[in-house]
């Protein structure tokens, strides 16, 4: 039985040789990002995070129920306002959080939000109003992509 080796294809990238995506750079320096001396301090007490919606409209994000301070005992109202989902703290609310600390969206607040099963959405937890605020794809899309660079090329 003969081994046969493949040799390995690495690309000539010494200085000088004009080839090669390290010769194009050789003495220029490399791009630093500016770090201000003081950074900017945060100007709300806001909590962000990613999670995504499964096949019965639960979002998992046990981090934020705890900031909160939810339990499942929590009484929540879940509202459409402006294309994005809120979800309050309300003793006269008819939701509540799941067992497992999982916020439900109801059929009708998906359908409100253009929400379907795996997407990914931006849940905006402001504290001191104890709301959670879902944004989702289509809402992310209308707020992100005009600031993007290149974004109104898309």
């Amino acid at each position: 039985m003969t081994i046969s080796y493949i040799r390995p294809v690495v690309p000539d990238t010494a200085p000088g040789n004009g080839r090669g995506a390290s010769a194009r750079i050789v003495g220029q320096p490399l791009p630093l990002i500016a770090v201000p001396a003081t950074p900017p301090q945060r100007l709300s007490n806001v909590l962000y995070s990613i999670a995504t919606v499964d096949n019965r409209g639960r979002i998992a994000d046990r981090q934020m129920a705890a900031a909160l301070n939810w339990t499942a005992a929590t009484r929540l109202s879940i509202r459409e306002h402006d294309g994005l989902l809120v979800v309050a703290a309300d003793p006269h609310g008819v939701f509540k959080l799941t067992k497992q600390g999982h916020v439900r969206l109801p059929a009708d607040a998906r359908r409100a939000g253009h929400l379907s099963s795996g997407d990914r959405v931006l849940l905006v937890a402001h504290l001191d109003r104890q709301t959670v605020t879902v944004f989702p794809p289509v809402a992310l899309d209308q707020v992100l992509l005009p600031v993007l660079p290149g974004g109104e090329d898309l």
